[in-house]
């Protein structure tokens, strides 16, 4: 539970993260109070894309057991342990290139031929204090950007917002940034929300 509600303008499935990722969604507001999903939820799925190659696929919640899970890819999917996955605009709920989590576990289910991918959040799920509301950022009708801007975008807010889980340079597979591009952090984002601060009742209860 959040301490801002209608009276602050917040409304059902606005996007919420923290200083270092995303956190989950509204799904229900009062006057002065509103109810978030957390990402980690077994009802939450969230459109992201691997930052190293663009690979786009869809994290699921565990239950709140921390980690979420990326299941069903076939067994010659290229994610690694340590792989930095970030939103990627598909659905227009969530704006594209925030950071959501680290791959922690790459398991081949060989009865099926399946990889179990597992990553762990960079908010940090069950520490949660304050929080930002973002405005602007539900796009539905719009196009979403397409991988290589997304890779740009999130390489921007991953240098703004936790510069230490970018990979190493020689890891850096994406597609390189355009000549006349300026400084990491120093150009707006692609996609402008209005962030406001809202402080969680609770830690680590959604």
């Amino acid at each position: 539970v959040i301490d801002k509600g209608s009276v602050n303008g917040v409304y059902e499935g606005q996007p919420i993260i923290s200083d270092k990722g995303v956190v989950g969604q509204v799904v229900a507001v009062g006057k002065i109070t509103s109810r978030v999903m957390l990402i980690c939820d077994s009802s939450h799925a969230l459109p992201i894309q691997v930052l190293r190659n663009d690979i786009r696929v869809i994290a699921a919640g565990n239950g709140c057991t921390e980690d979420l899970q990326l299941e069903h890819l076939p067994g010659n999917t290229d994610i690694r342990v340590g792989d930095v996955l970030v939103t990627s605009g598909l659905g227009g709920r969530f704006p594209e290139g925030y950071p959501v989590g680290v791959v922690s576990s790459v398991k081949l289910d060989t009865q099926r031929a399946y990889t179990v991918i597992q990553a762990r959040p960079t908010a940090g799920l069950q520490r949660l204090r304050y929080l930002l509301l973002l405005w602007g950022a539900d796009r539905n009708g719009t196009m979403p950007m397409a991988p290589d801007e997304v890779h740009r975008v999130a390489n921007e807010r991953l240098m703004q917002m936790m510069p230490q889980v970018l990979p190493a340079a020689s890891e850096m597979m994406g597609p390189p940034a355009p000549d006349n591009a300026s400084a990491a952090g120093s150009t707006a984002p692609a996609t402008q929300t209005t962030p406001a601060a809202a402080s969680s009742s609770r830690r680590g209860q959604p």
